[in-house]
């Protein structure tokens, strides 16, 4: 196959969060025992050190509720986005539509671990799955553009911006149904929203499923942008979230690359092509490590296991 597979790490975004997500959290749970609300404001030191960690171990999760975190999602895959993200309750979530946009470009998840081989057979079949694709589109706007014709009574009379509608609508037709060949492996972009109890959910659970690797190659920089806009207290497993310490709100690439590929931990490049050329010719910049509040990036669930 000469078509390249365009692949690479998921990139994460904080679009939109509060400001004080821990503050809001404690002061919704002073405000059960108040017979006032309690504004974040009126949050001390001393109340994030204790009331924060004894409603979160008491179980008392509602609080963390309120507050939400909205991330831009790109280079993930359509099997991560159905196996684990929206396996989980209690989200919110607007994605790219194959149903109304046209798949030019081959880019697809690709697992970074494969053997020479084994990863040439598996971008061949990407490639061939997306040529199905072309091919079958351009079968099917055919029969849809001379059906749509009849249906709209389209003569040889018809003004020329009413071909072009009809054009145009039987080219998205077309392409609603030659997505069915496309690979769960394919990649899409997505605003996903949930609380910050999910999101901490989420993180538990982002090592089991079908898609281990992605779910944390996406779950720890999200968490990590979270943590970044006010600390909260340690998940109960003891590990520490790493605060993003990038000012335009994307994920730190070290962190993300480690997750991806945790044999070339701050290693993985940009968006590549299947040969390893770059595609927009820039190295993401490496995390620089630090942490904030809690401490240190997520160590797997089971004690000394490798990531996934």
């Amino acid at each position: 196959m000469e078509t390249a597979v365009v692949t690479g790490p998921p990139r994460v975004t904080l679009r939109n969060s509060f400001s004080r997500p821990y503050d809001g959290a404690i002061a919704a749970a002073r405000t059960c025992y108040s017979p006032r609300v309690v504004g974040p404001d009126e949050v001390t030191d001393k109340q994030r050190e204790t009331i924060g960690p004894l409603t979160f171990e008491g179980g008392h999760h509602t609080v963390y509720q309120h507050a939400h975190f909205e991330f831009g999602l790109e280079n993930v895959s359509r099997q991560f986005v159905w196996s684990f993200l929206h396996s989980h309750s209690f989200y919110n979530s607007e994605q790219s539509s194959q149903r109304f946009v046209r798949l030019d470009e081959v880019r697809a998840h690709v697992p970074p671990d494969l053997a020479p081989e084994a990863r040439r057979v598996y971008e061949d079949a990407v490639a061939a799955a997306w040529e199905a694709y072309r091919r079958l589109a351009g079968l099917l706007k055919e029969d849809t553009r001379r059906i749509l014709g009849e249906v709209r009574h389209l003569t040889a009379r018809a003004s020329e911006k009413r071909r072009k509608k009809v054009e145009r609508e039987a080219e998205k037709k077309a392409i609603e149904v030659a997505r069915y060949v496309i690979p769960v492996a394919a990649f899409t972009s997505m605003v996903h929203t949930v609380s910050g109890i999910v999101l901490h959910r989420l993180y538990r659970m982002m090592r089991t499923g079908d898609v281990p690797r992605e779910s944390a190659a996406v779950v720890l920089p999200e968490a990590a942008l979270a943590h970044r806009r006010q600390p909260g207290p340690a998940p109960p497993d003891g590990a520490g979230i790493a605060a993003a310490d990038d000012a335009d709100g994307h994920a730190p690439s070290g962190l993300r690359d480690a997750a991806f590929d945790p044999g070339q931990p701050g290693g993985a490049r940009g968006l590549q092509r299947g040969d390893g050329a770059s595609v927009d010719g820039q190295e993401p910049a490496a995390g620089d490590g630090r942490t904030g509040g809690v401490g240190r990036v997520p160590a797997p669930e089971r004690e000394g296991a490798p990531l996934p």
